[in-house]
């Protein structure tokens, strides 16, 4: 049984080449993850200014409408309370329509779930690479099958400053090896 294995082993052992194949969709589904993970990171930051605005308000709202109804107040006073309520109210609606409107929640949502769905794409490979087990030309039609049922789900493009952040990640990394590199030649 054991030479059965290893001769099945054997000639699931990719070739160079292949390797190679596997370690670019490694790297650019890495990019990938990096970006989408920064637009998910955007997008939730973006719907917190409108959120968190919006629940403060509704809550001084209640807390104003609360201390209008009390017998201490004067007329004018709870009148000022009653009107003030109102415009609090109007306001946080406004921003809870901007936030609906914006999409902001959807789409932190659509890039969170992409960023994953690559994460995990990025696990199926490393574990290809160090335990080959799969024919090469099936295992890479199925990982373009699963890109593209994530790009076809996740409707929205990344904005632009996620491809920037992106390039100035891979500088700054190249940097510090490059870096790391020299101290160590100079402590040999």
């Amino acid at each position: 049984i054991k030479v059965i294995m290893a001769s099945d082993k054997e000639s699931t052992n990719h070739s160079h080449h292949q390797l190679r194949v596997l370690s670019k969709f490694r790297n650019r589904l890495e990019k990938e993850k990096f970006i989408h993970n920064q637009a998910s990171n955007y997008y939730m930051r973006s719907n917190r200014w409108l959120v968190i605005p919006g629940i403060l308000i509704t809550g001084s709202s209640s807390v104003i409408s609360f201390l209008g109804t009390s017998d201490i107040m004067s007329s004018d006073t709870k009148t000022a309370f009653n009107i003030t309520v109102g415009v609090l109210t109007a306001g946080a609606a406004i921003l809870q329509s901007i936030s609906s409107s914006f999409g902001f929640e959807t789409r932190t949502a659509a890039f969170s779930k992409a960023a994953d769905s690559y994460d995990n794409l990025i696990t199926k490979i490393e574990f290809e690479l160090c335990s080959p087990n799969e024919d090469f030309q099936e295992f890479c039609n199925n990982l373009e099958e699963e890109i593209l049922k994530i790009k076809n789900d996740c409707k929205f493009l990344p904005p632009l400053f996620c491809h920037q952040l992106y390039e100035k990640e891979m500088k700054r990394r190249k940097a510090f090896k490059e870096e790391h590199i020299d101290n160590s030649s100079l402590t040999s």
